[in-house]
């Protein structure tokens, strides 16, 4: 992968989680074949967006980012290494985002999308076939999570804290 920035550069106010609009990005795999869910989660709120996606390519994934860049802010996006994320740069070119990219076989480093991960496990477990699941019940899925109380937010949930960002401009959570 090319033209990458590695995550030891990413900021310290994104690491410290003190500003809205930095993601970190993933890909689950319910059932190995086809349809793929691409996760986003925002560092400061624990927002998190859904969506179901063709496959586990760049193409897919990008279309996935991209949706998110037209419906909310998005300054950043952390990746893994994975294939999914190699149309970063087009991103980085289109909408003057910063990417980083975590170390490889580091998926800790992203660690708020990786616990999200298993969260949904609980409404979509491994096996699932994901051709099966509507877009809409993809949608429940993403706002039961995100209006689910959370202890590192002071148990608000994550659509509590992003419409207090949304009205005052500074992330209270």
């Amino acid at each position: 992968m090319s033209f990458i920035t590695p995550i030891q550069y990413r900021p310290m106010e994104i690491n410290e989680k003190r500003e809205f609009g930095h993601w970190e990005s993933d890909t689950t795999v319910c059932e190995n074949k086809g349809e793929t869910l691409s996760v986003q989660y925002e560092r400061s709120t624990q927002l998190c967006r859904l969506t179901k996606v063709t496959d586990k390519s760049a193409e897919a994934t990008e279309g996935a980012h991209r949706n998110l860049m037209e419906t909310v802010l998005v300054k950043s996006l952390t990746l893994d290494r994975g294939s999914e994320g190699g149309n970063h740069y087009k991103l980085r070119l289109d909408y003057g985002i910063d990417t980083y990219h975590c170390d490889p076989y580091s998926s800790w480093q992203k660690g708020g999308v990786e616990n999200l991960n298993g969260l949904i496990r609980q409404y979509l477990p491994r096996g699932t076939d994901l051709s099966q699941i509507s877009h809409h019940l993809i949608y429940v899925i993403q706002e039961k999570l995100n209006d689910r109380p959370r202890k590192g937010l002071g148990y608000r949930t994550p659509n509590e804290c992003s419409r207090e960002f949304l009205e005052s401009g500074v992330v209270h959570c």
